[in-house]
């Protein structure tokens, strides 16, 4: 067994490792190191208070961003879980309905999953929908006009609020930049949160995606709760508070795997 690593260096390399590898468990980090479980447990509540990284029921992962990853890495990640809630979509969502879809990867994943679907309409703030489905037969797009976030081809704050209140929705699809264990949902600004807001109130039948990498991921801000959706879709078991709220508040929740 090699030597323990020099608590700054050992501190260093906790970062840089839950930055790469996402969340890890206390055990693992101790064996990496070649410390005791105590040892490396005061570490991470040390970087914590630091907020070097985040920590939570004995998994250290990696500090909330001021802002979102830049798309062409949300896209890659957790793909495969993403991809099960969007596949599971396309059982759930009828032909010949109006949707409104927001933005993020996740909504571009159930667009895609919704490509042969015949007769829809879709209301959205997000271009990669409507470049996902451009080409589909028997859809009618609509997009929401205004100033355009490059960096995610989106339009969100005011502009979408806006455009999704002049519509009715049979369905809403949406996902969140983080979702506490216990329901609570977080975004990285207002003007996400605005937007959806706006997408949730157009719709009869709002459903939630969430794949397991945004349970427990923070976003600086926190705005709703799972249980204001009629739907809402894992692919990872829910805790017993979040399940117990989704029961008496009369909504469902489907996990994919």
């Amino acid at each position: 067994m090699s030597d323990p690593v020099p608590l700054d260096r050992r501190r260093d390399r906790i970062v840089a490792l839950v930055k790469s590898c996402g969340f890890m468990a206390v055990e693992e980090l101790a064996r990496r190191f070649n410390v005791s479980v105590q040892t490396i447990r005061t570490d991470l509540r040390d970087l914590h208070e630091q907020g070097r990284i985040f920590r939570r029921h004995g998994l250290a992962g990696p500090a909330p961003d001021p802002d979102n990853s830049a798309y062409e890495k949300r896209e890659v990640w957790n793909r495969s879980g993403k991809r099960a809630l969007a596949t599971k979509i396309a059982d759930i969502i009828p032909e010949g309905c109006t949707i409104a879809i927001g933005t993020g990867t996740t909504a571009e994943l159930a667009a895609q999953s919704l490509a042969s679907h015949r007769n829809l309409t879709v209301l959205t703030n997000n271009i990669h929908v409507v470049l996902t489905l451009q080409n589909a037969p028997n859809v009618t797009l609509r997009l929401a006009g205004g100033t355009i976030r490059t960096r995610d081809l989106d339009i969100i704050g005011a502009d979408s609020a806006d455009f999704f209140g002049s519509y009715r929705a049979d369905f809403g699809i949406v996902s969140v930049g983080g979702m506490s264990e216990t329901g609570d949902l977080m975004d990285f600004n207002m003007d996400e949160v605005r937007a959806r807001r706006a997408l949730v109130a157009c719709c009869d039948h709002a459903i939630l995606l969430v794949d397991e990498k945004k349970v427990g991921r923070k976003a600086l801000c926190r705005d709703g709760h799972a249980s204001d959706f009629k739907t809402v879709m894992l692919n990872t078991a829910p805790g017993d508070e979040l399940l117990r709220t989704m029961v008496r508040r009369n909504g469902s929740i489907i996990v994919t795997n």
